[in-house]
């Protein structure tokens, strides 16, 4: 990270990533709706790429070794950490850099990320002895509400965002 702009953005991402799932948690929304999952886009379309890295990369980690959500065991936060990376690689290719629409930008986003889950839950499954395409599957299924939500809140997010961070002082200091 370079400027005290994109630092900033990316902390209050880190935290945002932090402190929604455990608001989802507290009201019984439970991880079906990816909670994390949403400061982590918005790095992906705000942020320059090594922030938005910082950002997917540290979430996870972190607060499995804060709160214990998700898990170091089973391997869900290594998991997620390969689902963030797809979150922040993808946007930043597609909309930042490409200038794609922002809607099909979050479809090629959404879609490899769920590649990456599906994979990912494949591999571990073979490790730990687990049928791996039916954990695949319903871990897709699982986060169906999420991925909903994501299309309603993410796209007028960044665009809402991104207006004002280019009118603000602050951000523009660079």
């Amino acid at each position: 990270m370079k400027s005290p702009s994109e630092i900033l953005l990316g902390g209050l991402f880190i935290a945002l990533a932090l402190a929604l799932p455990i608001a989802f948690h507290l009201v019984g929304l439970g991880s079906s709706f990816l909670p994390m999952f949403f400061p982590i886009i918005l790095a992906g379309y705000l942020l320059p790429v090594r922030a938005s890295l910082v950002v997917g990369l540290t979430s996870p980690l972190i607060s499995a070794l804060l709160t214990g959500m998700p898990p170091l065991y089973p391997p869900i936060a290594f998991i997620m950490m390969g689902e963030a990376l797809a979150l922040v690689i993808i946007p930043y290719f597609f909309y930042q850099k490409l200038k794609m629409n922002i809607w099909c930008s979050l479809v090629l986003t959404i879609a490899g990320e769920r590649v990456v889950l599906l994979l990912s839950i494949i591999l571990i499954s073979k490790w730990l002895k687990l049928p791996g395409v039916v954990l695949g599957i319903s871990s897709l299924l699982k986060g169906l509400p999420g991925i909903i939500l994501t299309f309603l809140v993410i796209p007028p997010l960044v665009i809402n965002l991104k207006r004002r961070i280019m009118i603000s002082p602050f951000f523009n200091q660079e």
